[in-house]
C-alpha cells in the first residue's frame, strides 16, 4: 500500500508515502495521474516530490491547501500545523495542533562522511551511518520545528548520545532549551519528529 499510517495519536498524525508506487484507491485527477506516470520518467525531482506530496496532503486533510512561510515553511490554510520531508524514495507529512518538525532520510554512508560539517564527533561513541543519519535526520527536524532559519547545526543543535534501536526518543538541546524528539526506523530509513 503506498500509504503508511505510522503513528496516529490524538495529538498528530504522520502519513508516510512510498514515492513510486500509486494505487487505485487515491483521489486522484485524470491529470495528476497523467503526471504521475511521466513523474517517473520525465519529470524533474521537484516536481515528483510537490506532485506526491499533494496526494499525501490530499489523503490526510482533504480539504486544506498547502502554501509555504517567508523562511520556506509549509503551511496549511487551517488551524494546524505540518512538517513535510521527501527522499528518493518517500515523502513523508506530520500535521498537528501544536508546533512540529519532520525529516525522513534514508541511512548512508555519505552522511557519515560529511558528518564533521553537523557533528562533534567527540559527544558520540561508535558513530557509524545509522547513527550519524539519525543525527542528521533529528536536527532537520528541530530545523523545520523552528521555522525560522539561521541555524548552525554543529553549534546550536545538540543530540544526547544514544543507543540506536528501530523506534524511540532523542534528547537534544536547541538554543539551551531541551527538547525530545521520536523516531522510528522504516525499512532503510529514519523518520524523525518533533511535537511541542
Amino acid at each position: 500500500m503506498a500509504l503508511q499510517k505510522i503513528i496516529e495519536k490524538p495529538n498528530l498524525t504522520i502519513g508516510v508515502w512510498n514515492i513510486e508506487e500509486i494505487n487505485e484507491d487515491v483521489n486522484t485527477t485524470s491529470t495528476q495521474k497523467e503526471q504521475i506516470s511521466i513523474s517517473n520518467s520525465a519529470l524533474k525531482k521537484r516536481k515528483r516530490e510537490q506532485l506526491f506530496t499533494q496526494l499525501l496532503l490530499k489523503k490526510m486533510r482533504p480539504n486544506t491547501n498547502l502554501y509555504y512561510n517567508s523562511f520556506g515553511a509549509p503551511k496549511i490554510n487551517n488551524t494546524e500545523n505540518i512538517s513535510i520531508s521527501h527522499t528518493d524514495e518517500k515523502v513523508a507529512i506530520i500535521i498537528s495542533n501544536d508546533k512540529v518538525g519532520l525529516d525522513i532520510e534514508k541511512i548512508s554512508d555519505r552522511i557519515l562522511d560529511l558528518s564533521q560539517r553537523f557533528i562533534n564527533e567527540d559527544l558520540y561513541s561508535k558513530l557509524c551511518k545509522n547513527k550519524a543519519t539519525l543525527i542528521w535526520s533529528a536536527k532537520e527536524a528541530i530545523y523545520k520545528w523552528h521555522e525560522k532559519g539561521g541555524v548552525n547545526f554543529r553549534k546550536d543543535i545538540i543530540i544526547e548520545d544514544f543507543n540506536i534501536n528501530e523506534y524511540g526518543s532523542l534528547n537534544a538541546y536547541f538554543k539551551n532549551n531541551k527538547l525530545i524528539l521520536n523516531y522510528k526506523k522504516i525499512n532503510n530509513h529514519y523518520l524523525v519528529y518533533i511535537c511541542h
